[in-house]
C-alpha cells in the first residue's frame, strides 16, 4: 500500500483536500492544469464571493499560502494526469510533465466551467458589446473598479440581469437541465453592489423563478429589493436586439405575471451563466473510469455508499464542483471530507 495521495485540481476543493492531508502529515501531490492555484475564482477574477461577501484573496488566499508552504505537499502547476494503471492502494500515475508516481489513493477535484453563452444566439452575446456575462461584470468590478458600457465607456442608466443562461434549459437538451445554484444569489449581490455605488442606475432581474438556497433567501433575494430597489421581473427572454435609433439594447420577453409580451430598452445586459463539467473533469473520468451522470456528465458517487465523496472506483474520491454545482464553502468541506477518506483508506499514520 503506497502511503501518498494524488489530488487532481487546485481549486477550492482540491486546495482544501491537499491542505488537510498536509496537516495530517500525508505525502501529497497536487496537480493543477493552469499556471496558478485557486480555480475559477482566481482565474476569472471574481470580485466578491457569496455568501460572506469576502474577496477571493481573503477566502482562498490562506489555503494557497498554506499548501504552497507545507513540505508534505508537492505542487505541480501546468500539469495534468495523462494515464493511470494499477489498482487501489497502488495506482501508478503518469503526469503531463513526464513524472511517474505510485500513490495509494486519488482525490478528483477538477471543478467546472461556465456555460458558453454563444450557444444561445438569441441573447446577442458576441454580437452586441453591451451584452456581457456575470464573469465579465465581476472582472469589471475587481480589475477596473467601475461600471460602464463596453460600447462607449459610459455609465449605463438601466442594467438587466438574465437568469439561467445555460441552466434549466430544455432547448439545450438534457445536458443543461440542472440548476447552477449560485446565479440567483450572485445576481442579487451584484445588483446591490451596482445600486450602492450608482444609486441612479436602475437594475432589473429577469427570472423564471428564484432559487436562493437555505439562509441565502433574505440577503440575496429580499434585501436587493427592499433595501436597494432592485426590480425582479418574472418572465422568459425571447430575444435581445439592438436599436440603432438610440444606441440601446432591447430585451424582448414574456412577462408571465401580467401574461403579455414586452420589449424594454436597456443599456447593459448581464447574462448569468450556468455551470458545466470542466474539460478536465471529462478527461479524468475517462482515464480513471469514473461514473458520470448520463445527462449532465458530472461525476457521480458510488451506488454502494451513502457518501457522495466515494466514487465507483475503490481508492478514488471525488469532491467539489466536478460532481455538480456547489458553493465554495461546501467545496472546502467536501475537500476535507475526501482527505479524511483518503487518509483512512491508505492507513496513514497521522502526525499532528
Amino acid at each position: 500500500m503506497a502511503k501518498s495521495v494524488l489530488v487532481i485540481g487546485g481549486g477550492p476543493a482540491g486546495l482544501s483536500a491537499a491542505r488537510a492531508l498536509g496537516r495530517l502529515g500525508v505525502p501529497t501531490i497536487l496537480v493543477e492544469k493552469d499556471g496558478q492555484l485557486g480555480g475559477n475564482p482566481i482565474k476569472n477574477h471574481y470580485h466578491t464571493l457569496i455568501p460572506r461577501k469576502l474577496k477571493p484573496s481573503q477566502v482562498i488566499g490562506p489555503y494557497i499560502k498554506e499548501v504552497e508552504s507545507n513540505p508534505n505537499i508537492k505542487v505541480l502547476l501546468n500539469t495534468e494526469l495523462t494515464a493511470c494503471e494499477g489498482e487501489a492502494g497502488s495506482f501508478k500515475v503518469t503526469l503531463s510533465n513526464g513524472e511517474k508516481h505510485e500513490v495509494g489513493a486519488i482525490i478528483v477535484a477538477t471543478g467546472f466551467e461556465h456555460f458558453d453563452p454563444r450557444r444561445k444566439g438569441e441573447l446577442g452575446y458576441g454580437l452586441y458589446p453591451d451584452v456581457i456575462t456575470n464573469l465579465e461584470l465581476e472582472r469589471m468590478f475587481s480589475q477596473e473598479g467601475r461600471l460602464y458600457r463596453p460600447s462607449n465607456g459610459q455609465l449605463p442608466k438601466r442594467v438587466a440581469f438574465v437568469f439561467c443562461v445555460g441552466s434549466r434549459d430544455r432547448q439545450l437538451g438534457v445536458t443543461n437541465v440542472h440548476c447552477c445554484r449560485y446565479g440567483c444569489a450572485l445576481s442579487g449581490l451584484q445588483g446591490m453592489e451596482i445600486r450602492e455605488h450608482y444609486p441612479d442606475v436602475d437594475v432589473f432581474c429577469y427570472y423564471m423563478d428564484v432559487r436562493t438556497y437555505g439562509t441565502w433567501e433574505y440577503p440575496f433575494y429580499w434585501a436587493p429589493q427592499e433595501k436597494y430597489g432592485v426590480r425582479y421581473v418574472r418572465g422568459r427572454i425571447a430575444e435581445i436586439t439592438y436599436s440603432p435609433a438610440d444606441g440601446r439594447l432591447r430585451v424582448k420577453h414574456e412577462d408571465t405575471i401580467v401574461q403579455r409580451p414586452s420589449e424594454v430598452p436597456m443599456d447593459l445586459v448581464v447574462l448569468v451563466l450556468g455551470m458545466e463539467p470542466s474539460p478536465g473533469t471529462k478527461k479524468v473520468a475517462k482515464i480513471l473510469g469514473l461514473a458520470q451522470d448520463p445527462d449532465s456528465q458530472f461525476l457521480i458517487p458510488s451506488d454502494e455508499s451513502g457518501s457522495n465523496i466515494i466514487s465507483n472506483k475503490p481508492g478514488i474520491f471525488i469532491a467539489g464542483a466536478c460532481k455538480g454545482p456547489i458553493d465554495i464553502e461546501s467545496s472546502f468541506s467536501e475537500g476535507e471530507a475526501a482527505a479524511a477518506e483518503a487518509a483512512a483508506f491508505i492507513g496513514a499514520k497521522v502526525t499532528v
